[in-house]
């Protein structure tokens, strides 16, 4: 094939790391091009839909997405295109644009999904290729219905939320939900009441061996009982045996990972952030190391089964190869249509690491990976056998067990045992009939344990469990919420902040609708729905518009409220009949108020009066409310002679910000919003 030919044959990723691997696989037959993520998205400083039809009004996000626009559009000229986003509704969405863009000047445009970035996958996912007329546009109705509804409920409710509350307040579809879940766990954990409960348990010797037996039942609530017990065995010697029961015990492995397993597991054993393993998780895909990582499914294609089978007998011989071929499916038979996250080079892992290392991949990859490695390698390997003893002894009458568990063989907990809390416990040889010399007795008191905080990884599950987000979303609302100032980590756990009470305790009274879990998981089956062509988006939007346009806005926010309770308390004035009436509390408040400018703000004013050379008069330091609009003139003259720093004017070249080098009092918004980010999320 000629250059000049090669050049009319065109693939479209997201992704340059992506469109890098494929090309390599692809030499000169074709031409791969990445458009860099979305590049069209709503406007960011307007609604960007018409709210009478719902039209939603998508606009090019920068300069360079329009010159690679331009380039992709040059290239596709007369040419056959390949639009090989990621498989699903977001990957969609960026092919989707693309081919609106390209259909008018391109001779074809097929679609293809790419589920592993593999030379062989590749090449036959190529010659399966369908026009893409021919492909589902209910994809990307399904991201229009996600993307214009979420626009609209936080466009509505988000400034109704600000005014009424006071403050800066995002209400969202999805995260404000997952904020409810972190703020009722935290009151859960706040009004918990210990209770007691007993544990009587006895020492028996056999040999020189101590065993602990408990009382068949182990969690009694009487105290008296607990103790009546112990009062009635304290004499007697022995334990008598009276039944021994033996049993073999099977563990089967995991089926390969779902994109919220793989997080759940990643946040517990690497204490990696959905965000961070979905990164990661990228990057593996994208340098042909592991499958599509948005995935609901746990099949497995023939071809992977074949390979990880053969490396089983290789690494670890026959007999721990599970006798038959696992066959995982999902619980949703659509999810099926994909994989699950599994490894797409059947070798075994020093073979992997030598990958990771020509990759130029980092050492949390390598983490990662050796993740996905055990999963994928375990799920066709045989089952764990353990050999479980339960003895059963009296005491004057009182029964008490004690169990044993020891490993007969390994199986898949060769490779994966990372989740393993039964741990050996050996019961010496013991007969039926057989007395045991009594020790001890025990009388434990301890108390029930409230509800554990979520972690990432617990939250993801719970939003899993709910039905409220999908793989390619839950670490985008963890981020979200963190980012917004709602929650924040101690440790691996997740806390509510004041504003995340103040957001659930507003919608509660207000749109409730927003925080229900019920509804919230509606939405998302409805949206499955669109994307299966059974519903229109339209009418997703047209009742997240009707329920975020309800209610009236009061003009009392709450922050107004509390801080004429203060002056009211502070006062001794009852003001509880005015609380709703806007004028008259108004009225109480500036009548009440403290009128005199903090120090602060007195040394502040100062400051820019030497700076600026501009006069502060001795009325002006005795007045809070002049003083702040002097100082807002002081800064705008300040501003005038402002120079941005080396540094500033750095972090806004490394993050894409260079227009803003000519406009000093935008730069500096832009940068003081970063860096309180930043903080928030340290």
């Amino acid at each position: 094939m000629s250059k000049k030919e090669s050049k009319n044959r065109i693939i479209i990723v997201e992704s340059p790391k992506k469109a890098k691997e494929i090309q390599k696989f692809l030499s000169n037959e074709y031409t791969v091009k990445a458009t860099i993520g979305h590049f069209k998205d709503l406007p960011e400083k307007e609604m960007g839909v018409d709210l009478n039809t719902f039209e939603p009004k998508f606009t090019i996000k920068s300069k360079n997405h329009k010159k690679i626009l331009s380039e992709i559009k040059k290239l596709a000229k007369d040419g056959e295109v390949f639009i090989a986003t990621d498989p699903d509704r977001e990957g969609y969405a960026i092919g989707y644009f693309v081919y609106k863009e390209l259909k008018k000047n391109a001779k074809s445009i097929k679609r293809v999904e790419f589920y592993e970035i593999t030379k062989k996958h590749i090449k036959e996912r190529l010659k399966d290729a369908i026009d893409f007329e021919r492909s589902n546009f209910g994809l990307f109705n399904a991201f229009l219905g996600r993307r214009v509804g979420d626009r609209i409920v936080g466009y509505i409710l988000s400034p109704k939320a600000s005014k009424e509350i006071g403050g800066r307040f995002s209400v969202g579809r999805v995260q404000s939900p997952a904020v409810r879940l972190i703020v009722e766990r935290e009151e859960e954990i706040k009004n918990f009441k210990p209770q007691p409960y007993y544990v009587v348990s006895v020492n028996l010797k056999k040999g020189n061996e101590i065993i602990e037996a408990f009382y068949e039942k182990q969690r009694l609530e009487s105290k008296t009982f607990a103790e009546e017990i112990i009062k009635n065995i304290k004499d007697e010697k022995f334990a008598k045996v009276i039944d021994i029961k033996k049993k073999e015990v099977k563990q089967s492995p995991k089926p390969p990972f779902t994109t919220s397993v793989l997080q759940q597991t990643a946040s517990s054993q690497l204490k990696f952030s959905p965000e961070k393993t979905m990164i990661l998780a990228q990057d593996l895909f994208e340098n042909g190391l592991i499958t599509y990582h948005r995935t609901d499914s746990v099949r497995m294609s023939e071809e992977a089964i074949s390979g990880i089978r053969e490396l089983i007998k290789n690494l670890f011989g026959k007999e721990y190869l599970s006798p038959n071929v696992r066959i995982y499916k999902s619980k949703n038979t659509q999810a099926d249509a994909h994989e699950g996250i599994r490894i797409t080079n059947f070798i075994p892992w020093e073979k992997q690491e030598v990958l990771l290392k020509e990759k130029g991949l980092s050492e949390e990859h390598k983490k990662l990976l050796y993740l996905i490695y055990q999963r994928s390698v375990a799920s066709q390997m045989a089952d764990a056998v353990y050999l479980r003893t339960t003895v059963l002894f009296d005491i004057k009458n009182y029964k008490f067990k004690t169990t044993g568990s020891i490993i007969k063989f390994l199986g898949y907990k060769k490779i994966y045992n990372i989740e393993d809390k039964d741990k050996q416990v050996i019961i010496p040889n013991i007969k039926l009939g057989e007395k045991l010399e009594k020790v001890k007795e025990n009388l434990a008191e301890k108390f029930t344990k409230p509800p554990s905080r979520y972690t990432e990884g617990s939250l993801v599950k719970k939003l899993e469990e709910l039905g409220i987000g999908r793989p390619s979303t839950y670490a985008t609302i963890l981020k979200t919420i963190k980012e917004r100032g709602y929650v924040k980590k101690e440790g691996n756990t997740l806390l509510p902040t004041e504003e995340a009470y103040h957001l659930i305790d507003y919608l509660n009274r207000k749109y409730n609708w927003v925080i229900d879990y019920n509804f919230t998981k509606e939405m998302e089956e409805f949206l499955d729905k669109v994307e299966e062509n059974k519903k229109d988006w339209k009418e997703f939007v047209r009742e997240l518009y009707k329920r975020s346009t309800s209610g009236e806005i009061s003009k009392v926010s709450q922050k107004m409220k509390n801080y004429a309770l203060d002056l009211a308390k502070k006062y001794g004035k009852n003001i509880d009949d005015i609380l709703e009436d806007y004028e008259k509390l108004s009225d109480f408040i500036e009548k009440h108020r403290d009128k005199k400018p903090s120090e602060k703000q007195i040394q502040y004013a100062k400051a820019l009066s030497e700076k600026t050379g501009l006069e502060l008069p001795e009325e002006v330091l005795q007045d809070k409310d002049k003083i702040k609009r002097w100082i807002n003139k002081a800064k705008k003259e300040a501003m005038k002679s402002y120079k941005l720093s080396e540094k500033q004017k750095s972090i806004l070249i490394k993050y894409g910000q260079e227009k803003l080098l000519e406009d000093t009092p935008k730069a500096l918004e832009w940068l003081d919003n970063f860096f309180k980010k930043r903080r928030k999320r340290k």
